[in-house]
């Protein structure tokens, strides 16, 4: 009894020596990539997937018929895509759409992933139907990751109308969020508005310094309730009109904050409840320091305050506060000084500006100026 035992372990082990060396060959066959190297690994292992599709797409480039080997394929691997994908694009490329439907559609049944969602959006593009097209761009999107550029162009092939592809066609992930208004703001500006607003209501802290220069969009773009409405996801109080008015937090320079300017021969420092702005002598004879937003109703009269000194200015000093066609200079004090403007808006979304202009007569200024208790009420 062990005597057969010990036979038929024997041949167990030689089978699966001949079954290696023959798989060993295969592969050997296969790593050559030629037609007739692969040909003769699928002699040997004709079932194996990956040697069926390589021998597939050699008959291709031939310009002869590989349906045959992918059908093998895709009957051997039920839960492969590969096959089936290109079992569909090669039917559409027939001009047989029915049966390319079938074959995608079967491929982004057994695979969930990226690549046949993207195929089937790719295909129903082509075929111009657009409910099919938002479906699969969706699906395809919700597995995405790294650069989706080329998707987010084919939406905007397949309707320029920006809130059809946001509605339709973009996830509401915070991955895919973020990457299409980043798009949005370097290829399709008039969409970024609407993108923001949902990105921002997921409020995370990484988003900050993409949805502040969403703001700066909205703000040059003349689009006040969106922008006023993106500053208060952002988190941002506004008190009063004037936000940051007692400088306590470092002007942001986005939004409805401060904007210090950066002309050259200027620096910007922030001190404990004021904003110190240094000129060097080297600054340019007109320029503007600083700037904020605000929304005020046209008609309506105003009172703009401050509390200004500052050192190494002659009188005058040729810094002003400017609103519209308003200003009121900025008297030179080494103590603090209180100072006003009262002006009528004139537009809705109205500049308020610090701005210097070399007096006639003297040098340019080599010093420094700090402002705050910058307040705006109305009369």
């Amino acid at each position: 009894m062990s005597r057969i035992l010990a036979v038929a372990a024997l041949l167990v082990i030689l089978i699966a020596a001949v079954y290696s060396i023959r798989l060993a060959m295969a592969d050997a066959a296969f790593r050559t990539h030629t037609p007739e190297g692969v040909a003769r690994a699928l002699q040997i292992s004709p079932n194996n997937v990956s040697y069926l599709l390589l021998r597939a797409l050699q008959l291709d480039y031939d310009g002869a018929d590989s349906t045959t080997l992918l059908e093998r394929a895709a009957r051997v691997a039920p839960l492969a895509s590969a096959p089936r994908i290109r079992l569909g694009l090669a039917a559409e490329a027939r001009g047989d759409d029915s049966g390319a439907e079938k074959w995608l559609l079967d491929a982004a049944r057994v695979d969930r992933q990226f690549e046949p969602r993207w195929t089937l959006a790719n295909f129903y593009f082509r075929s111009e139907r657009s409910s099919e097209f938002w479906k699969w761009m969706r699906a395809a999107l919700e597995v995405s990751y790294g650069d989706r550029r080329l998707a987010f162009q084919l939406c905007w092939r397949m309707s320029q109308d920006s809130n059809e592809v946001l509605t339709h066609g973009i996830p509401p992930q915070h991955d895919v969020l973020a990457t299409y208004l980043a798009f949005a703001l370097e290829q399709h500006r008039e969409a970024a508005g609407a993108v923001a607003l949902r990105l921002a209501a997921l409020h995370n802290p990484v988003d900050a310094l993409l949805l502040e220069a969403s703001c700066d969009l909205l703000l040059d773009s003349g689009k006040v309730a969106e922008a006023l409405e993106l500053w208060k996801q952002l988190g941002h109080v506004r008190p009063g009109l004037i936000t940051n008015g007692d400088f306590l937090t470092e002007p942001s320079g986005h939004g409805f904050d401060w904007r210090p300017a950066y002309p050259p021969g200027i620096a910007n420092l922030q001190i404990p409840g004021a904003h110190r702005i240094a000129l060097s002598g080297k600054e340019p004879e007109s320029c503007e320091l600083l700037r904020q937003f605000v929304v005020l109703e046209r008609g309506k009269s105003f009172s703009l305050t401050w509390e200004a000194r500052t050192r190494g200015f002659g009188s005058p000093t040729g810094v002003k506060w400017s609103v519209g066609s308003a200003n009121g200079g900025v008297e030179p004090a080494e103590d603090w000084r209180a100072g006003g403007l009262e002006f009528k808006a004139e537009v809705p979304l109205t500049p308020i500006k610090l701005e210097y202009q070399r007096p006639m007569g003297q040098a340019r200024a080599e010093g420094w100026i700090e402002i705050r208790k910058v307040s705006l009420v109305e009369k």
